[in-house]
């Protein structure tokens, strides 16, 4: 089991985050395109600036959908929201596996499930300076996954919000 700490940069003109360890040691970093129809996003190491996945919301679709690539721009999973009543569910589909993801209906808690079991689960926190999350990742060969994950999750959710003022 491991813990990382999210933090999205409260005054910035596009979505910006910053992934923390448990010591608060800057990991990764996640920046959005400015002007972009398909909320187009970049996760990349901060250590050695590679970029390691890349988010894009696919237009025209009843429920908003997500492609979540690698950082060749080949895609990984399929992210799509399922219609709940007072609650946030998600559906996530790689090429060999099944995740849902399940929340509570402010979106400030999710769980990450697989099989029946819970692999991550994330926490927002009520009051900070920007979004803060602490994620716990269960299954750490896939940590890099699932954060990239919640903050998928996290604009998908953002931008509903945006949408509803």
């Amino acid at each position: 089991m491991k813990h990382f700490y999210l933090k999205q940069k409260a005054f910035s003109l596009t979505d910006r985050y910053k992934i923390y360890d448990e010591t608060q040691k800057e990991l990764y970093e996640v920046r959005s395109k400015m002007f972009s129809l398909t909320n187009k996003m970049e996760f990349s190491r901060i250590s050695d600036g590679t970029v390691l996945f890349h988010f894009q919301k696919q237009l025209l679709h009843l429920m908003p959908t997500y492609h979540l690539m690698d950082g060749n721009h080949v895609s990984i999973a399929t992210v799509k929201k399922q219609l709940a009543f007072l609650s946030k569910k998600v559906n996530v589909e790689t090429s060999d596996e099944t995740y849902d993801v399940e929340g509570d209906f402010t979106g400030h808690q999710f769980a990450i499930i697989k099989d029946g079991s819970e692999v991550a689960n994330l926490r927002k926190k009520w009051i900070s300076w920007g979004d803060t999350y602490e994620i716990t990742v269960y299954e750490e060969l896939k940590a890099e996954f699932f954060l990239a994950l919640v903050i998928l999750l996290d604009s998908m959710f953002h931008e509903e919000s945006k949408r509803r003022r």
